[in-house]
């Protein structure tokens, strides 16, 4: 099965269906991400259509201002998200440094709850590696997804050492860095991700769906020299490395059980 590590399932808009039936026609799990409370409650409603989907909670850092003074809001949705993403620090795009506080505030928040139950994290770490580094040592965080990693490659050793896992997406197609940065993870710490629909349009093409995953696989069986098929197998193998011992991911369904009590 191919497994789709990091997706907006909430942004699309028209393309939506056609987003549902490759993901479907493709069979790829999709890890399907949250910006906010609103965009987790969309993703909750679309995921109920499609069984490849797993909805999870986070604060973007982006969206963490809007949060920081009502933590406590965010309670119930951490306790029933099966992983805590999308979550983490940007100090690279968010230019103002006045804002730093807050993400700092509410990513501290998300990983407290994330010690308290032994729940994975997706990790946002743009610009601020070093600092998302030291704050899930802190918790000690054992286990989390560095979503998109373009940060040195001097603190990819650190993250593995506490149980990291890293994804590769779209950017792999065009940029040498993050050819060079695929090369250096571990094969048994590599998961595939699209970032759909923005990151593919991002790198300067069109709205991203989700057979580009094709693409990305091709690219990085060529990087590590390996099959399409051998590579799609380790990496399903590591995705159940990654998932076992969560009793909230039924993988057989790609849902979260007990999501309408907050949903409603």
């Amino acid at each position: 099965m191919l497994i789709d590590a990091h997706a907006h399932i909430h942004e699309y808009a028209d393309g939506l269906t056609e987003a549902i039936n490759q993901i479907n026609q493709h069979r790829i799990l999709t890890l399907a991400v949250s910006m906010d409370v609103p965009s987790y409650l969309r993703t909750i409603e679309i995921a109920r259509s499609c069984t490849y989907l797993i909805p999870t909670f986070g604060i973007h850092p982006w969206k963490a201002e809007q949060y920081k003074e009502n933590l406590y809001e965010l309670d119930g949705y951490l306790k029933q998200t099966p992983l805590i993403g999308e979550a983490g620090l940007d100090f690279h795009w968010v230019e103002d440094k006045e804002l730093y506080p807050g993400q700092i505030a509410v990513f501290e928040y998300e990983c407290s709850w994330s010690q308290r139950l032994s729940k994975p994290t997706n990790l946002h770490t743009k610009g601020a590696e070093r600092e998302v580094l030291k704050t899930l040592q802190r918790f000690n965080i054992s286990k989390s997804i560095n979503h998109w990693y373009s940060g040195p490659l001097s603190l990819i050793e650190s993250y593995l050492a506490i149980g990291c896992y890293f994804t590769v997406g779209v950017e792999i197609l065009t940029s040498g860095t993050i050819q060079k940065i695929a090369e250096v993870i571990p094969i048994d710490r590599l998961l595939l991700e699209t970032d759909n629909p923005g990151g593919y349009e991002w790198v300067g093409k069109e709205i991203g769906m989700p057979a580009v995953l094709l693409e990305i696989l091709a690219k990085v069986s060529k990087i590590k020299r390996m099959g399409t098929v051998e590579l799609e197998n380790k990496l399903s193998e590591n995705w159940s490395d990654f998932v076992k011992g969560n009793q909230q991911i039924d993988r057989s369904k790609g849902i979260v059980p007990g999501n309408e009590q907050i949903a409603r």
